[in-house]
């Protein structure tokens, strides 16, 4: 939602994510794959959202979104806002009757895909595709022609 609002700037995108998902604790590969930017342009920011208390690091390197900060709870206050907004646009252009569904309904459409998703597994797998040697093979060195070859580790 901020995205849509903000832009699509990479501080943006973390922050929206970890709001989205305000619970667990991730690594920065997590954090990254998850906010959809590189491990290489979070590390240029991360420091900045710590600093600022929005994130907090534990024993374990993990990094999880201070609910008691008040700038997330300002942000959070926004997104409700935005939500409701949204909501009530989108119910003012309702044509057909919805359902109604109870709080544990809800939970189980919004939380339907969260166990599918294992972020280790996914980190383990970014960092297999991410590790790879870079081959030179020099077909004639007179004339400096070769061959660049990639094979993953």
């Amino acid at each position: 939602m901020l995205v849509e609002i903000f832009g699509n700037y990479p501080q943006i995108k973390v922050l929206d994510y970890l709001l989205m998902n305000p619970f667990g604790k991730y690594t920065k590969q997590q954090i990254a794959v998850g906010s959809e930017i590189s491990r290489i342009t979070l590390n240029t920011f991360i420091g900045e959202i710590i600093e600022k208390n929005i994130l907090i690091k534990d024993n374990n390197s993990r990094l999880f979104l201070n609910l008691d900060s008040p700038i997330v709870k300002i942000l959070n206050r926004t997104l409700d806002d935005f939500n409701k907004i949204e909501m009530e646009k989108q119910m003012e252009n309702l044509d057909e009757p919805f359902d109604v569904l109870s709080d544990k309904e809800l939970d189980k459409v919004f939380d339907e895909n969260a166990p599918d998703i294992d972020l280790d597994k996914l980190e383990h797998e970014i960092y297999l595709n991410e590790m790879s040697t870079l081959h030179i093979e020099y077909l004639d060195k007179d004339s400096n022609e070769f061959k660049l070859s990639f094979a993953n580790i």
